[in-house]
């Protein structure tokens, strides 16, 4: 006839040791699966900063857009419309008069700086970020270091401007080093 076949449960250490197992195999795989992905992770963050190379083309097409449609129109573009011409990524134009003592006229990141002396910026190893860019800036460029706030992660960090005089102007572009 039938048979009644009694399953029984397994006893309690085996179930306890089979939980063991199934969560550190849970724990294994998710460590593995965040250490996969730091680098995808840590590349993303990367693309989002800008290259030298790009800090310096973004200040030719700055300084051949003053020379195409002048001065108030070229500082109006930079500061009200810059779009991704002139504010990309961590990238962005900022105008300096050098005859004016550093006064910021146009500023694609930050709006609120225009009309402040940057010779009275200091950074946080106590340079004066304006002196050291019209002391360093000259017709054909060069690199500025200084400390300045990150816009990816609000926090104060080296950046690198890379500066061209023209005109009475100084016309710079900066890359922030993580």
């Amino acid at each position: 006839m039938f048979r009644m076949i009694i399953f029984s449960r397994p006893a309690k250490s085996w179930r306890r040791k089979h939980m063991k197992k199934t969560f550190l195999l849970k724990i294994v795989l998710i460590i593995s699966l965040l250490i996969l992905a730091a680098p995808a992770l840590a590349g993303e963050r990367a693309q989002k900063r800008g290259a030298p190379a790009q800090a310096q083309d973004m200040v030719a097409r700055a300084v051949a857009l003053f020379e195409e449609e002048g001065m108030k129109a070229a500082f109006d573009r930079f500061t009200n419309r810059p779009g991704a011409e002139f504010n990309h990524l961590d990238l962005y134009i900022f105008v300096l008069k050098a005859e004016e003592g550093a006064r910021i006229v146009a500023h694609a990141g930050t709006r609120s700086l225009i009309g402040v002396n940057a010779a009275t910026l200091i950074d946080p190893g106590g340079l004066s970020i304006g002196r050291a860019i019209l002391d360093k800036a000259t017709a054909k460029g060069a690199w500025v270091d200084y400390g300045w706030k990150d816009p990816l992660t609000g926090k104060v960090a080296p950046k690198s401007s890379w500066v061209v005089r023209h005109k009475g102007h100084i016309f710079g572009c900066g890359i922030h080093k993580p």
